[in-house]
């Protein structure tokens, strides 16, 4: 009972050196208990049954390698909490405490911070569960509202939990029962090694910027020419090895020399505490310089990974968008007389509520003065219907101004550019005389989506009594009717419509249609149908990356911040010296902050870096698959995903730097140094 109490009572005393332990475990139980619940949900199977096994394999796999990595950091910072009680467990051994007593009362202190983080970390991942599961559902258009939980998910979490409670323990547990307690609680030396050749870290730095800045180039040529071969995307890959092996020496080559040189460079380092900080850093950056290689390659792979895989998505979604703005385009062969699409725009009222429609025909033409432009057969589309269809999109419009208006329809933004640029020098200069109108073209509409759905890649928007007086000579080739349609969000019912012209497609009076030339009359172009099937694809990959990025930077920090918080622990001398030969508390706290923040951002100097070949590689895939997005929008997800990984190491470093001030001030205030 007394050990029970000496064990809780320590706990409570240091629950700040406990704090970045605690959390860590929290946010891993979280992630188990998610991954647990995804693999045992009913409600989300119900509605994916086809990826069951899929997703509940990646789950199991996931959980494993996330509870087998978190027990080996959790192992280190146990050791990280014995070096720093080794004047506690001195005490203790003075006082007549056996090795047994010492090796209970730790084991019910690491019991304690468990059962805490336990509770804490399932309270957390009921809510990161239903954040996920919603995710996914709403990735995959499920819409699953609300997801059940199981008793499975909670005994495997807590079973999970047990082994890495278990495995953690067996290393600190094993070292106080056999090792000396002086011997072991000396703690590390952190006095590190000097820098040998600086000059030559100083020669591979520079050699591998220029090596650098020479591939970015050559990458970026590359992926601005035609991306329609193998040598294009064998290119690609051969400079992005090159870039990341150059950031990899370069990166090196900045830590082994840099503070070496700060520190020679008198007139720098003399001011203030700037030796001390340099002096600091300098030792334990070059002690772990291989630890600092190893985190920043795995979180180069998650953020190179994740850009790539959200290009490849996003710029298939953006695609999906710009083929069909609409909710739905119901496409069928023209009839002179209208009766048999004159009640298309009443039955599209069945399949939901509508908000905005269109009924409209293309005619196309055959005039040679044309087809030089249109490299083919020209169709026309109304200017009324143009402006309406323009405005359903959500996309601009050029006024017509009496003449005609090109629109690209469905074009990249670089090749709509393009066809503006040349065609800008025919504006008011082009005209055309058939016989049945005189048209002058005014100018390339700035829409590249295509406002109809289906037709060729190029169509002029004409003034309706252009489009009259063609429809009325019967001088087209050939024509077809549309009818575009937005419903209120939720509201379409695609199988009921679906259903219904099913049926109507096999009346005689539209199967025998003369101009039908498609195997149905009516066809209908639904927004983004194939969405769901490839979010299904995707959904694995997703929650693989997902929990990898997770995984790895949630880890990755809590080394960072419990090996920050043992170089403390040890410094605490040098840091009382520091302030007794003169520095100002503001001095000593300001050294402690930078010593910390540079520590936390070495290992993600490689990913920042990488970052500008891996925008250019990823704005050559999307220019290579659709072309879809513009450049702005792929460093935006660049930008987003290294914004968020870094937001996380921020909050990490702040309470790292917190812990870490206050154990500092306790140390001056114990040795009488400051009062």
């Amino acid at each position: 009972m007394l050990l029970f109490k000496i064990a809780f009572r320590n706990v409570r005393r240091q629950i700040g050196g406990y704090l970045i332990y605690f959390f860590t475990v929290a946010l891993t139980v979280a992630l188990l208990f998610s991954l647990a619940g995804i693999m045992f949900s009913k409600t989300l199977f119900y509605y994916s049954i086809k990826f069951k096994i899929e997703i509940t394999v990646i789950c199991a796999f996931l959980s494993i390698l996330l509870a087998v990595v978190s027990a080996l950091v959790l192992g280190y910072g146990s050791a990280f909490l014995l070096r720093r009680r080794k004047k506690e467990f001195g005490t203790y051994l003075t006082l007549g405490m056996t090795r047994g007593n010492i090796v209970t009362i730790f084991a019910m202190e690491m019991l304690f911070i468990f059962l805490f983080s336990l509770a804490a970390g399932l309270g957390l991942g009921t809510l990161v569960y239903q954040a996920i599961v919603f995710g996914i559902s709403s990735f995959m258009g499920i819409g699953v509202a609300w997801a059940d939980y199981t008793v499975e998910a909670f005994i495997l979490t807590v079973v999970l939990v047990g082994i890495v409670f278990l495995i953690t323990s067996l290393v600190p547990i094993g070292y106080l029962s056999f090792e000396k307690i002086s011997n072991l609680l000396k703690g590390e030396n952190t006095t590190g090694k000097m820098v040998k050749n600086p000059r030559l870290w100083v020669r591979i730095t520079l050699a591998s910027i220029i090596v650098f800045v020479l591939s970015v180039v050559v990458v970026t040529v590359i992926a601005s020419g035609r991306p329609n071969s193998g040598v294009y995307v064998f290119s690609l890959v051969g400079g992005a090895t090159i870039i990341f092996i150059a950031t990899v020496f370069m990166y090196i080559g900045a830590i082994k020399s840099g503070t070496h040189y700060m520190l020679e460079n008198k007139h720098f380092s003399g001011r203030g505490v700037r030796t001390f900080t340099l002096r600091q850093l300098s030792n334990r950056t070059s002690a772990d310089s291989i630890f600092f290689g190893v985190i920043a390659v795995l979180l180069s792979i998650v953020i190179v990974g994740g850009n790539i895989f959200m290009t490849i998505l996003g710029t298939h979604v953006a695609n999906s968008k710009i083929n069909n703005p609409y909710t739905v385009s119901v496409e069928t062969p023209y009839d002179e007389t209208g009766k048999l699409t004159a009640d298309l725009p009443d039955w599209m009222q069945h399949f939901g509520t509508v908000e905005e429609l269109r009924h409209y025909t293309v005619f196309e033409i055959v005039e040679p003065s044309l087809r030089q432009y249109f490299h083919g057969n020209v169709s026309l589309l109304r200017e009324s219907d143009y402006y309406a269809l323009a405005a359903m999109a959500e996309d601009k419009t050029l006024s017509l101004n009496g003449g005609a208006v090109m629109i690209c329809n469905n074009t990249t933004f670089d090749e709509l550019e393009k066809i503006k640029r040349d065609a800008e020098e025919l504006i008011g200069k082009l005209s055309w005389d058939t016989g049945v109108f005189s048209l002058t073209f005014n100018g390339v509409s700035p829409s590249h989506k295509r406002l109809v759905v289906g037709r060729p890649n190029f169509i002029l928007a004409v003034p309706d009594s252009v489009a009259d007086a063609v429809e009325k000579a019967k001088i087209y080739s050939s024509a077809n009717t549309y009818c575009a349609v937005n419903y209120e969000s939720g509201s379409f019912n695609e199988k009921l419509m679906e259903n219904f012209f099913t049926l109507k497609n096999q009346e005689d009076v539209y199967e025998n249609f003369p101009n039908n030339h498609y195997s149905t009359f009516f066809y209908a172009d639904v927004s983004g149908s194939f969405l769901p099937y490839a979010f299904e694809i995707a959904a694995p990959y997703l929650m693989i990356l997902l929990f990898v990025t997770l995984a790895f930077s949630l880890l990755s920090m809590a080394v960072l911040a419990l090996k920050s918080l043992a170089a403390v622990a040890e410094d605490k001398r040098r840091y009382r010296l520091l302030y007794l030969v003169g520095a100002s508390r503001k001095q000593t706290f300001f050294s402690l902050f930078v010593q910390i923040a540079v520590y936390f951002f070495l290992p993600f100097a490689v990913p920042i870096l990488l970052n500008v070949p891996v925008s250019i590689i990823c704005i050559a895939l999307s220019k290579m698959i659709y072309g879809s997005f513009t450049n702005l929008q792929v460093i935006g997800y660049a930008a987003m995903f290294s914004g968020l990984l870094l937001l996380f190491y921020a909050l990490y470093c702040t309470v790292t730097y917190i812990i870490a001030l206050v154990d500092i001030k306790r140390a001056l205030h114990a040795s009488g140094t400051i009062t």
